[in-house]
């Protein structure tokens, strides 16, 4: 009986940690790519516009605005793919245990890190509304365009969570939730794609 509570649980468990991934991973590619996309035909129509005589006077701050989105989903959507600065070399020389030991440390660390600057970045988007903050082209409240810094640093502290969860339970050492630890030569996959 007992046996069988634990496996619905760690079925239930499992469940949890797949739809959330699925989530993230499904709203950071459509955002970055929707995002990306929109902030290069604004910046061409202003660019068309210019050449008219004309300017767009909204555009430089749409602008500043899709970069700072794009900069946040990019910041979890880097931390998902292990696309982020570590120390490989010294990494790829250790045994398993460490390796497995290390990542969990790591990803604890930065999970930390990423809900203390949600937590933060939180107090300062409540403290931007508080002040009732226009933009200045589109006089828009200023904490609209803010709201997306602490969603990507959660986002991003989730997939480290989502790492200790997927090291716990498996045998292999996973860098995020998705990218397992292997050497990659990166010389033959840039010469292949």
């Amino acid at each position: 009986m007992g046996e069988m509570n634990r496996q619905s649980a760690k079925v239930f468990v499992t469940k949890i940690f797949t739809g959330l991934f699925t989530f993230t991973r499904k709203f950071e590619e459509v955002t970055l790519i929707s995002g990306i996309a929109f902030l290069a035909i604004l910046l061409m129509v202003n660019v068309a516009f210019r050449e008219a005589g004309h300017s767009l006077y909204f555009t430089e701050e749409i602008a500043m605005f899709l970069m700072i989105f794009i900069v946040f989903v990019g910041l979890s959507y880097g931390v998902r793919k292990t696309r982020h600065i570590r120390m490989a070399a010294i990494f790829d020389l250790m045994n398993h245990k460490t390796k497995k030991g290390l990542t969990i440390f790591t990803s604890v660390a930065g999970a930390l890190v990423m809900f203390f600057m949600t937590y933060q970045s939180v107090l300062y988007v409540s403290h931007v509304f508080r002040m009732h903050t226009l933009t200045q082209s589109l006089l828009l409240p200023y904490w609209i365009f803010l709201a997306i810094v602490p969603v990507g640093f959660f986002f991003a502290g989730l997939h480290y969570v989502l790492t200790i969860a997927k090291n716990i339970s498996s045998e292999e050492v996973w860098l995020s939730p998705e990218q397992k630890s292997e050497y990659e030569d990166e010389e033959s996959t840039l010469m292949i794609g």
